[in-house]
């Protein structure tokens, strides 16, 4: 009878190491994601992951994310509230990064809408109604949004797929100078789009570039450049250069 008991306890600790032994797409999976969200998908504990993370010499990856000078330029100008919902962040995330900087709470400093200039909103650009409030053109904007008004500014441009591709390629002031927008509207749709700061270094154009706008389609140039294509749309309006025509 004994035999039998650690015959079968024998069996069933050579089955718990084999379950227990790192499958090929989980070794695949450390380093790449915070430890805490690894262990998560594979269902391992944290320990677990960190203690074999280690032993492969992989690097810890963070979820921390960077604070970007425009973010920091609205703390103390919104509530908390709102710039957590205007950039993506935890509300305490923002609290704690405020009250580290110093920056007073505008909770107390805000004043109170009131109907006259809710009526106003939308009768003009969020700037121009700013302006007129003395408040700031965020604050115009976000109460716009809450009371579901379209904008009123007829000089407002919807962000073509085209003009979106050039953001992240170049650098926001070389992207505001070739679609005529302001700098402000650049970094604004960029953060939206959850894209980084390009390399502050400007990919001027050359004068055998210029030679070739025009002389094929634009897709092909682009491609042939490793240029984005509106970049070489533009570029050739620019230059008063007719599209390319087979005939």
């Amino acid at each position: 009878m004994g035999r039998q008991v650690v015959s079968k306890q024998r069996r069933k600790g050579k089955r718990c190491r084999a379950s227990n032994r790192w499958e090929k797409w989980e070794l695949d999976l450390l380093g790449t994601l915070p430890d805490s969200e690894v262990a998560l998908r594979i269902g391992r504990p944290r320990s677990g992951v960190v203690k074999q993370r280690l032993k492969l010499g992989l690097a810890c990856v963070s979820l921390k994310r960077s604070w970007t000078p425009q973010e920091i330029e609205l703390l103390g100008k919104l509530p908390d509230k709102e710039i957590a919902r205007k950039i993506g962040r935890n509300y305490k995330t923002v609290y704690g990064m405020r009250t580290q900087l110093g920056i007073a709470n505008t909770m107390t400093l805000l004043q109170p809408w009131a109907k006259e200039e809710d009526q106003l909103l939308g009768t003009a650009s969020d700037r121009e109604i700013a302006l007129r409030l003395k408040r700031t053109v965020t604050a115009v904007f976000m109460r716009r949004q809450r009371l579901k008004i379209k904008a009123g500014n007829p000089d407002y441009r919807i962000w073509t797929p085209e003009e979106d591709g050039l953001l992240g390629h170049f650098s926001d002031e070389e992207v505001a100078r070739q679609l005529n927008r302001s700098l402000d509207s650049v970094i604004h749709r960029r953060i939206k789009l959850g894209l980084s700061r390009p390399n502050p270094k400007v990919r001027f154009w050359t004068p055998e570039e210029d030679l070739l706008l025009g002389t094929m389609p634009d897709q092909d140039l682009a491609k042939r450049l490793n240029r984005p294509l509106m970049g070489i749309r533009l570029r050739r309006q620019r230059r008063g250069i007719a599209v390319f025509s087979a005939g």
